[in-house]
């Protein structure tokens, strides 16, 4: 059973000629039917609706060569969003207008320490006209410092700490003063990919890029890579490959939040990871709720809930497209048999994100905007429903499941997380008004704000005072766009 639905929709009007104002609309709510679901346990209510951000890749159209799940779709999907330019700024300007209206926050940029060339994708995505409509944040590829997949982890040394610094300070030069940088108590935002992999003096390369940064004032809000079904022991007793399922609380705790960059679980024979979930079954079948709430909430009891946990879900997964001779299970995109598309990120977004939602550190991070390699992707993409794939057995990537015409589902199905209403305004003549006022009023008292983006787009953000009836309003250039009356939902939260 969800947690929100929408009771009735009181009155809904145009705004002005050519522009509409959209409010959420009913839903068949995520998952199971409420005599099979159980809602989440009550946690303390946020001030608003947390910030979702996604993953963004910058290396298309080159990795497309690695191969996609989509290439492989029979009939052929149409346009393979792999081969968008990442180097042109026109396609970050496409992805910030469709993240702004459906509720992604922030895109957190992938950097590499190796690729010099691709990291100039950076730069090309800043110069997207519409910047303004949303945050960025560096996520930097930590494990490129020195993987050694035979050992499975990351061996600190001087060279590489040395390298680590030079690049965060480079980020502090280079991106922290945009205005458009995310940040987290007034403090900007790095990512760190895969530190669970490190080992060795983690504590020196962490608090030296600190003082190093400090000393030039700044001071970055961390977040680690660190939770994970086994995680690299930062100490290990038992050779430097050493894999456990205990939370790192040395190494956790040299970080100001951790999260997962994803727990999908790869590998059906790990013996470290739950081995029933997604085997030929719907996430929906599996324990997969119970095993990553869990999984987050062993992670922040580790601490004693000293270091913030924030929680990471996907639309679902598919590597068969990239690496099918390994033989990792898809992980749908459909909750369970019949549901839409969406309805997995759905679920994951209220089952799993809402419960263990850390109110010092108010985030949801997605993976992917746009990894299709992994077919992580909440990007929005056409073509046409099918489980059929071009494989002798004409399953052997899809597994039998649909894939295609996924179009915008998973950017409504985090609409309806974060947000109470939505919609665009114009003014008379039709145009998109940039920067409009816009509020959801109970009972006379704005209870919701935001103001239009660069094409009139508006997001109203679910408050822990937005149950009961609301009434849209809003102004624009000195002048009315919606009268108090255009617009009203009554919301129930359940709890």
């Amino acid at each position: 059973m969800r947690n929100v639905r929408y009771l009735f929709l009181v009155l809904l009007v145009s705004l002005a000629a050519g522009c509409a104002s959209t409010a959420s609309s009913p839903s068949a709510g995520p998952g199971r039917s409420p005599s099979t679901a159980a809602d989440p346990p009550p946690t303390p209510a946020s001030p608003q609706s947390p910030l979702v951000g996604a993953y963004y890749s910058d290396w298309f159209p080159s990795n497309s060569i690695q191969g996609t799940l989509r290439q492989h779709l029979v009939p052929a999907q149409g346009t393979d969003p792999t081969q968008v330019n990442s180097a042109d700024p026109s396609t970050a300007e496409a992805a910030i207008a469709q993240a702004s209206r459906s509720g992604v926050s922030f895109f957190a940029l992938d950097w590499w320490p190796s690729r010099a060339a691709q990291n100039q994708n950076v730069d090309a995505f800043l110069r997207a006209k519409n910047l303004g409509d949303i945050k960025f944040c560096m996520f930097y590829e930590t494990w490129d410092l020195g993987f050694d997949p035979r050992l499975e982890s990351t061996q600190v040394n001087p060279q590489m700490e040395a390298t680590f610094d030079a690049n965060l300070l480079q980020f502090a030069r280079r991106y922290f003063s945009n205005p458009s940088y995310l940040r987290v108590a007034g403090r900007p935002v790095v990512v760190l990919y895969l530190t669970r992999t490190l080992t060795g003096d983690v504590g020196g390369m962490i608090s030296g890029a600190r003082r190093v940064l400090a000393s030039h004032g700044y001071d970055p809000y961390l977040i680690g890579d660190e939770v994970y079904w086994r995680t690299t022991a930062e100490t290990p007793f038992f050779g430097p490959n050493w894999l456990t399922q205990t939370p790192q609380v040395s190494r956790i705790t040299l970080f100001d939040a951790i999260t997962g960059y994803s727990l999908y679980v790869g590998d059906a024979n790990d013996l470290l990871a739950p081995s029933d979930d997604f085997v030929g079954a719907y996430p929906g079948q599996t324990h997969i709720v119970q095993d990553e709430t869990g999984l987050y909430r062993r992670y922040s009891a580790a601490t004693l809930g000293s270091v913030p946990v924030i929680p990471d879900v996907t639309p679902g997964e598919n590597t068969r497209g990239v690496r099918l001779s390994v033989d990792e299970p898809a992980e749908p995109r459909r909750w369970l048999p019949g549901q839409p598309a969406g309805s997995t990120l759905q679920n994951f977004l209220w089952q799993i994100a809402k419960p263990v939602l850390d109110p010092r550190a108010p985030i949801v991070f997605t993976t992917t905007w746009n990894e299709w390699n992994e077919d992580t992707a909440i990007q929005p993409v056409g073509g046409t429903p099918t489980a059929k794939d071009n494989s002798p057995t004409g399953s052997a990537y899809t597994q039998g499941f649909t894939y295609g015409g996924e179009g915008s589902s998973d950017l409504g199905a985090i609409r309806d997380f974060v947000a109470v209403a939505w919609g665009q305004v114009c003014d008379s003549s039709g145009r998109p008004l940039v920067g409009a006022d816009v509020a959801a009023v109970r009972n006379g008292i704005d209870v919701s704000t935001a103001r239009t983006d660069s094409r009139g787009w508006y997001l109203l953000r679910r408050t822990s005072a937005t149950a009961g009836l609301l009434v849209i309003t809003g102004s624009g250039a000195g002048r009315p766009v919606i009268t108090s009356a255009s617009t009203a939902i009554r919301v129930d939260f359940g709890h």
